[in-house]
């Protein structure tokens, strides 16, 4: 009885709805901070023999991510005024000067007997006529889309030091309230290809992934709120209860290293955070009070984690070691903050929430882990819950009442929808 009052709340915690000198970089450096967007050109890809449509995706992928990517302008075709047949993969630069481009990327794909081959140039207008990256790919037809994303994140990591987004998937949860029913899909992180990972049971929800490329969330399958764990990158395979707890086994999240998973037990009657083997195997009881606590997010480090509780008096974001004690409140503004996701980069110890403004309202914030400095991301565009960070620590994907899931900049910039369908709890591969 108990369990079964706690319940709803616990899943409300846990859902909504559910100074270092950095070296000198041989790279241009750009900042994205949505006021000054670096000006890239992705012209159509040269068809080498049997590729047109194989080009045409390409370079709607390549152009699409760019954009996505916050720290990109993506210049149109239409007012290009270089002479693209006597270019071939190269450039001339007055043309792509005088049309304001600052790079261009270039490619030509060849099909030959059913598989694709790509080349990829990219050209910085300021350092010359000479690619500044070359790669060459060769796939199926059907894998375009990864070899455009691959490069993508050479692009990325060109300019910004760090790896690259575009290759990464997103998990969620879509509901059916029809058939009383929810399951976990994943998707790539534009929003293509979404399949159900979820195959029993009429009831799940929370998905998490390991650094390994698995995937976890809760089922009922067995009428209990287990935690289950599917490999494969999260698609394919057959679920695994790896956590049958009394209660609820809800909320989970991994460490950096994989070897532990934190989440919300109630085997002893009241609603705590342990952490657990990847097989199940209890480690260790990080939490110990009447107030319910939920939603941890581990740090880049995995010296702490980050939760939600009511000890307070109403859902709030704590901080503690990530081996329990040393409790400390972080946010002190709004009556309702939950679902912390705390950023994956260790020079930016931001923890992104869901937090419910004084005309009931949900947005994304952030708090500063040091400072304690909050900042609102989203504001007068409906309900927007379930921040989750890009391995990179430069996007951040959400849920939102506008319909889908967005993608934005850590700023909050560029909110952008990639999935239009009904869509809760994100969780960004890492």
């Amino acid at each position: 009885m108990v369990i079964r009052k706690l319940l709803p709340l616990a899943i409300s915690l846990c859902a909504a709805g559910a100074a270092l000198a950095q070296p000198k970089r041989e790279y241009t450096e750009i900042s994205g901070t949505g006021q000054t967007l670096y000006r890239i050109a992705v012209p159509p890809v040269i068809d080498g023999g049997g590729a047109a449509d194989a080009g045409r995706t390409l370079a709607a992928v390549v152009a699409n991510d760019m954009t996505l990517s916050g720290l990109f302008k993506v210049l149109s075709p239409s007012g290009f005024l270089a002479n693209l047949a006597k270019e071939g993969t190269g450039i001339e630069l007055d043309p792509w000067v005088n049309v304001g481009a600052q790079a261009v990327v270039k490619a030509r794909a060849t099909l030959v007997g059913g598989q694709l081959s790509v080349d990829f140039y990219l050209y910085d207008v300021g350092k010359g006529a000479s690619p500044v990256l070359q790669k060459s790919y060769k796939g199926s037809v059907k894998g375009a889309r990864g070899l455009a994303h691959r490069f993508g994140d050479e692009i990325l990591k060109y300019y910004t030091g760090d790896r690259g987004m575009f290759t990464t998937k997103i998990a969620f949860v879509s509901a059916n309230p029809r058939a009383k029913s929810s399951h976990v899909y994943v998707m790539d992180y534009d929003g293509h290809g979404p399949y159900r990972v979820s195959s029993t049971g009429n009831q799940n929800v929370l998905p998490a992934w390991s650094p390994s490329g698995g995937l976890v969330y809760t089922s009922w399958l067995w009428n209990n709120p287990d935690l289950f764990m599917v490999g494969g990158g999260g698609g394919g395979g057959r679920a695994v209860r790896i956590s049958k707890q009394p209660g609820l086994n809800i909320g989970a999240a991994f460490s950096p290293s994989g070897g532990s998973i934190a989440l919300t037990l109630s085997r002893d009657g009241n609603p705590e955070i342990y952490t657990i083997s990847p097989s199940g195997a209890i480690q260790r009881r990080l939490t110990a009070n009447g107030a319910i606590d939920a939603s941890p997010t581990f740090s880049p480090d995995g010296g702490q984690i980050a939760f939600v509780s009511n000890r307070g008096g109403s859902p709030q974001i704590y901080v503690m070691s990530a081996s329990g004690g040393g409790a400390r409140r972080l946010t002190f503004k709004g009556n309702y903050n939950q679902e912390p996701s705390w950023c994956p980069r260790a020079d930016t110890p931001l923890v992104a929430f869901t937090g419910r403004d004084d005309s009931g309202n949900f947005d994304i914030f952030t708090v500063n882990v040091s400072s304690g400095e909050l900042k609102r991301l989203t504001q007068g565009e409906g309900s927007n819950k379930s921040p989750t960070w890009s391995p990179n620590g430069r996007l951040i994907a959400f849920s939102s009442s506008r319909g889908g899931l967005w993608l934005m900049t850590k700023d909050g910039l560029n909110q952008t929808r990639v999935h239009k369908g009904g869509s809760q709890t994100p969780a960004w591969s890492r």
